[in-house]
């Protein structure tokens, strides 16, 4: 029996210093398989025994020949995730009372629960057939399982997916060397070659990956099979062509030297802990997604980095996700019943305490990640983690602040805060070219004014009391508006073409010089850029404020354009300066006065709207929505 999980306060420390230590590592994977056991049991509890008795008797069988097997199938990252789906699904099957919250799977920052992805919940509990066949497999096991083909496939778990070509019940089976899935034969463990996993004769084997670098290795299913690796519900990749897996080797053969020669403490870690990449689909509407499921330790999804450095810097910021979320399955470090939302610079939605101190975790790492790369990237890219180091130095700080002056925090929560706040503040002291810091200071502006565009909102009694005195023709009221924080719907990680506007102009001065001058058209390098976004990047605040101007006219609730617009005034001289009032403010009287009549100048609107004052009042996510512990980021 697994005694008591517990973290000490100098294992405390460790994380909040970054990389903690392969020993650490392993005590959070072991508190995740205790998790999962609770977890297994309560499924047990709330199925039909008809259905999970034989697949469980099996497991069983298999962890008595073979300890480490069973401890190794309830370690495998998507384990969790199935758990926490069909906990959820049986949970109200049988009624909101039966299982306790906590055995439920909580899932990413922000994200609702889990849908349910696939049919009845008996084919949630088939998942533990396959598990158990595999389990059975890996120890030596002889034995037969009739187990439940979704889709006419079974998955068995770490092995692959065979393709029965039938619904319903399907036998596994393993006599002597042979393994069979129906008809389909099974390649035993270690038969695969490493590297695109066989796809022949109704059989599909996992992708793996390795790494290694100054004596580190790291080994990684590269997972496109599994029924539970969505549990995100981000768009997870289908069946990768050869070529596509090769290229995430490619990847990995880049990235792995980069964290071992300069975050060695980092890729110790991961070496330890991580197994699996999701590959995801691309967005071209997001500047890539990363994101771990507090369901699945172990696991990340993302979408295909640019280069090697960009799958460095994504395992090392995803990773401290999945450390941080298993620290707190073991030691709370904040009270549940915080429910103020606190402002992250990483995402365009306001976030609840968890997510925002998630979010502190890995930017912390990623602030180290450029404050070395500094140091040691090749000579075009110095000046952007000059930018990257002091933008997130900056920001973190300030969100690491806000968390430790207003956040329910418990005692081990406080110290692991301090101690992340002694690590930035450890920084302070870094010089930074001053164009670098402008360039940062651009960014955190921009970031900060979408953001507040987005989710601030005026008292709309008080927005109509304005409409009616800009309508009757008075000066405007010298009133004080509220503002509360509402969650917008839509996208919680938007592209910016601003920023990218201006990261090209770090990284390409010369293609940048040609779009300025029309010798290279701004549709075919950045389609969803505008005139106004050149000339803001270009610094032609002027220019830019006007096209932005003359946008809203026709446009008079776009964000992009107010998000512009803001910018490019608050970077004129004050003489010139025209919104005087809170942007929200000014976008929420234009849009209700477009409403019922032509809109009027912005800028004109915003002149007469200076003698208003708001005031930010208290903001508390709604009680329905569980505090998320994972997060998502470009």
């Amino acid at each position: 029996m697994s005694g008591y999980h517990r973290l000490r306060p100098a294992d405390l420390d460790a994380l909040a210093a970054g990389p903690g230590s392969a020993e650490l590592v392993r005590t959070l994977r072991g508190g995740q398989v205790s998790k999962r056991m609770l977890q297994l049991r309560a499924v047990l509890d709330l199925a039909d025994p008809a259905e999970t008795g034989r697949y469980f008797a099996l497991l069983t069988a298999a962890a008595r020949r073979d300890p480490a097997v069973g401890r190794a199938v309830l370690a495998l990252p998507h384990t969790g995730a199935w758990l926490a789906v069909t906990l959820r699904r049986l949970r109200r099957q049988a009624g909101p009372s039966t299982v306790p919250a906590p055995l439920a799977g909580r899932t990413t920052t922000g994200l609702e629960p889990t849908p349910d992805a696939v049919g009845p919940v008996a084919a949630d509990l088939g998942y533990l057939g396959g598990l158990a066949a595999a389990a059975a497999i890996r120890a030596g096991l002889e034995f037969e399982l009739p187990v439940t083909a979704v889709d006419g496939e079974v998955f068995l778990p770490s092995l692959g997916r065979a393709r029965s070509g039938r619904a319903g019940r399907v036998t596994v089976s393993r006599t002597g060397d042979r393994v069979r899935v129906g008809s389909v034969e099974v390649p035993p463990p270690g038969a695969e070659p490493p590297g695109a996993g066989i796809d022949s004769d109704g059989w599909s084997g996992l992708h793996r990956l390795h790494g290694s670098a100054d004596g580190l290795t790291v080994q990684l299913c590269l997972d496109d099979l599994d029924p539970c690796r969505d549990c995100h519900r981000l768009c997870a990749s289908g069946r990768l062509d050869p070529a596509v897996v090769r290229q995430w080797q490619r990847l990995l053969d880049e990235a792995w030297p980069i964290l071992v020669r300069h975050h060695r403490g980092h890729a110790a870690a991961i070496s330890e802990g991580l197994r699996t990449i999701v590959p995801l689909q691309s967005d071209t509407a997001s500047a890539g997604v990363n994101v771990t499921s507090m369901d699945a330790f172990g696991a990340v999804s993302m979408t295909p980095p640019a280069d090697g450095q960009g799958l460095a810097l994504g395992l090392l910021h995803e990773f401290q996700h999945a450390k941080l979320g298993a620290a707190i399955d073991i030691e709370p470090l904040y009270e549940p019943d915080d429910r103020r939302y606190y402002y992250a610079p990483w995402r365009d939605d306001p976030r609840p305490l968890g997510a925002a101190l998630q979010g502190v975790y890995a930017f912390v790492a990623v602030t180290e990640f450029w404050r070395t790369r500094r140091a040691v990237a090749p000579a075009g890219r110095i000046r952007l983690a000059e930018v990257e180091f002091a933008r997130w130095r900056d920001r973190v700080g300030r969100t690491c602040a806000d968390i430790r002056s207003h956040g329910r925090l418990t005692s081990a929560g406080r110290r692991f805060v301090e101690g992340l706040d002694a690590v930035i503040d450890g920084w302070r002291d870094d010089p930074v070219p001053a164009g670098a810091a402008a360039l940062a200071r651009e960014a955190a502006d921009d970031h900060w004014t979408v953001w507040r565009l987005r989710n601030r909102r005026p008292d709309p009694g008080l927005v109509d009391r304005l409409v009616e005195a800009w309508r009757a023709g008075v000066d405007c009221p010298a009133i004080t508006v509220p503002v509360r924080v509402r969650p917008a719907d839509g996208r919680w990680l938007s592209r910016s073409p601003r920023l990218d506007l201006v990261r090209l102009r770090l990284a390409d001065p010369e293609r940048f010089d040609r779009l300025r001058s029309g010798a290279e058209r701004l549709t075919d390098a950045l389609p969803e850029a505008s005139a106004g976004d050149l000339a803001l990047a270009g610094g032609d605040h002027l220019a830019a404020r006007a096209w932005y101007q003359r946008q809203l006219r026709h446009e008079p609730d776009q964000l992009a354009a107010w998000v512009g617009l803001t910018l490019a005034d608050g970077r004129l001289p004050a003489a010139e300066a025209a919104v005087h009032a809170d942007p929200e403010l000014c976008r929420a009287v234009l849009r209700a006065l477009a409403a019922v009549a032509a809109a009027p100048d912005p800028l004109e609107l915003c002149r007469w709207l200076a003698p208003v004052t708001c005031v930010s009042t208290p903001d508390r996510p709604s009680p329905t929505v569980p505090p998320g512990r994972a997060a998502v980021v470009r």
